[in-house]
Order: structure tokens, then C-alpha cells, then sequence
């Protein structure tokens, strides 16, 4: 590790049943006794859960077709990602203890990331000023989320929910991100059934399907794994689907408000423009967010059955934002990039000058 890394103080234990699965580490993050300076965090929420790549990120993974994913059931959740027409699902099993994927398509590097401690999921553009970054997991959290670094130049980066450097080289870099969706296995692969689907095979001895963290995510548990006075006036783990519009703002959507209003919903919003939000109970619980002009013409949705439909042309539309019926068809929608699903608590802490969104 070159000398002008940070490197933090041990403040916490190893996460147990994630570090101590990955390979032995050889040093922490950074070989400078000096604490602080490098990077714009707060002290006080800042821990080191592991040592670097002790969760070890997943470069170039191999990816198989949907029905020979016999390691997955349909009700486990994935992220899903279509870059120039091709989807790749990554499912949430095998984030748990890898939490970054670098992956390529074509000549363009994108890493795909998910922190179980804040159930948060983002796709990041992995070039920088010209250069390809490679992510991986600095064993560092912020607010108990995952600092990423660049495993190239070894610097840190910053807390995967900043979206932008807080550390080093990267302060102030502003990560461009691709629109992925988080639903259950098995509507993803409906939607998209020629989807391609990361591979168990990675190379690690893992349970793949074993969640490591026992009930840690369950909408009733309250606890963190590192301290934190986090956001209570609703569950700390009920999942929100967020839209960004700036470094600390934006408008979350609490799964529990959209739930109240039904099985099926449609939510026609202005978000740093026209979106629409569907919202789907069945097949494993699903919020997506789309822009909603169409050839030049902003449309207004409205729940059917288990799709959707907007009322200017009564064109019918999936989750996928596709056009299945009608005269739009085969239209698409355009999913919102900064639209993410995140836990409660992560939402607040890092967006906290975000809208909630209430049902009457």
C-alpha cells in the first residue's frame, strides 16, 4: 500500500460472517499514522468494519443465462441494469458478501454496487476524468454505509451513497449513474427473459444463498451494526425508493405510503422533471421510477389491474416501463439514473434535505 493513504483507527469488530470469510488482509486502507484531513467525513460516524478487500469485489464476473441460475428462487431481490439493449441481473445473494461488481459492456466500465447495512443499490459510470476506476470494498463504513476505493491507485473514494469523492485524488468528483431497478428474481426474468445473470461461480467459497447478516434487514429490526441516532419516525429498514436531485435533496417514496395506496399504483410526479412512479405489491414488492414524456408528449398514468396506463393514448404499460399494448407500443420509458431503493435511515442521513412523499 503506497504511504499517502489514509488510514483510519480500528473503532469496531470485524463484521461477523462477512470479513471474516474473505481472503487474509495484508494492511488496513492507507499507510499514514495521521487520522484525518484526506477525506470530508465526519469522525464520529466513520468506523473500520473490515480491512481492504476482506469483502472482496467481483472484476469482470462471469454471467449465465436466466434458467441455468439454479443458486436463485424468484423471490430474491436482484438489481438489474440494460445498457444498449442488454439486462444483467445482479442479485442481492451474491452482493451480500461481495458488495461490488466491476463489470464491462463493450469498452464501457461500469460498477455495480450494493451495501447491505443501508440495502442501497447503485450503478456508477467506473471512468473518471478519462481513467477506468476499479472499486472495491475499503472495509471502511460511513453512517454504515461502504466507503469505496480505487483498487488502482489505491485511494479512497467516499461513501458509496455520496454518489461523489469525499477522499484524496476524488474530492469533489461527481460519479455520473445508470438507471438500475431493484425487484424479485422472478419479475425481472419475466421482464427481461433473455436476461444474463451473474454467475455463483465466482472463484470464493460462499453460501450464496445464505444471507449473512441473520434479521438484520427485516423491516421490524431497529438495530445497526455501527453507532448511529438514526431517522425513527418510520422504520429504519423500511425500504424507500429515492430520487436524488442534488448532494443532500431530492424526494424519497417509502415502500409503506405507496403500499397504502394498493397493489398497482401510479404516481405522476415532477422531480427535476416529469416522472412517474409504479409501484407493484405482486411478484415480490417493486418501486421504479421513469421519465414520463414520451415523443415529445408528457404522459399521465394510471394503475391497471397489475399494469399501468396512461391516459392520453390508453397504451398499456410493465414494470420495465415497456409499451405492451396499444399505439404507443413498443415504446419505452426512460428509467430515472439517480433513482435508487435505500433503506430509511440511509435515505435521511444522506439526503436530509430530501421531500417525503405521504399518501392522503
Amino acid at each position: 500500500m503506497s504511504t499517502h493513504l489514509l488510514r483510519f483507527l480500528v473503532v469496531g469488530a470485524l463484521v461477523a460472517g462477512t470479513a471474516a470469510c474473505g481472503d487474509e488482509p495484508t494492511a488496513l486502507v492507507g499507510g499514514s499514522e495521521e487520522p484525518r484531513g484526506l477525506c470530508d467525513l465526519a469522525e464520529d460516524l466513520t468506523a473500520q468494519g473490515a480491512f481492504p478487500d476482506a469483502i472482496p469485489a467481483l472484476t469482470e464476473p462471469a454471467f449465465i443465462d436466466a434458467q441455468a441460475a439454479d443458486y436463485l428462487v424468484d423471490s430474491n431481490r436482484v438489481l438489474g441494469l440494460v445498457v444498449d439493449g442488454e439486462a444483467r441481473a445482479y442479485p442481492h445473494n451474491i452482493l451480500w458478501w461481495h458488495e461490488i461488481v466491476n463489470d464491462r459492456f463493450g469498452d464501457r466500465w461500469i460498477s455495480v454496487s450494493y451495501c447491505p447495512l443501508t440495502g442501497s443499490g447503485l450503478a456508477m459510470n467506473a471512468t473518471i476524468n478519462g481513467s477506468r476506476v476499479e472499486f472495491g470494498v475499503s472495509g471502511l463504513l460511513f453512517a454504515n454505509n461502504l466507503v469505496l476505493f480505487d483498487r488502482l491507485s489505491e485511494d479512497l473514494f467516499g461513501p458509496q451513497l455520496s454518489a461523489s469523492g469525499k477522499c484524496q485524488s476524488f474530492a469533489d468528483v461527481v460519479l455520473d449513474l445508470f438507471p438500475v431497478r431493484e425487484m424479485s428474481w422472478g419479475e425481472w426474468k419475466t421482464l427481461y427473459p433473455l436476461t444474463r445473470v451473474l454467475s455463483d461461480d465466482t472463484g470464493y467459497a460462499r453460501n450464496y444463498g445464505q444471507y449473512p447478516y441473520g434479521s438484520y434487514e427485516q423491516l421490524s429490526n431497529s438495530d445497526l451494526l455501527f453507532p448511529q441516532t438514526p431517522d425513527e419516525t418510520r422504520p429504519i429498514k423500511e425500504r424507500v425508493l429515492g430520487i436524488r436531485t442534488g448532494e443532500f435533496s431530492g424526494r424519497g417514496y417509502p415502500f409503506g405510503e405507496l403500499a397504502s395506496r394498493g397493489r398497482t399504483v401510479a404516481l405522476n410526479e415532477d422531480v427535476d422533471g416529469a416522472v412517474v412512479i409504479f409501484y407493484s405489491a405482486d411478484n415480490g414488492e417493486s418501486a421504479v421510477a421513469y421519465r414520463r414524456r414520451v415523443g415529445g408528449q408528457t404522459l399521465t398514468f394510471e394503475a391497471a389491474g397489475e399494469m399501468w396506463r396512461d391516459l392520453e393514448t390508453g397504451t398499456t404499460w410493465n414494470l420495465a416501463g415497456a409499451a405492451v399494448d396499444g399505439p404507443l407500443a413498443p415504446a419505452r420509458l426512460e428509467p430515472v439514473a439517480d433513482a435508487y431503493v435505500v433503506f430509511w435511515f440511509a435515505w435521511k442521513q444522506f439526503q436530509p434535505d430530501a421531500e417525503i412523499w405521504l399518501a392522503d
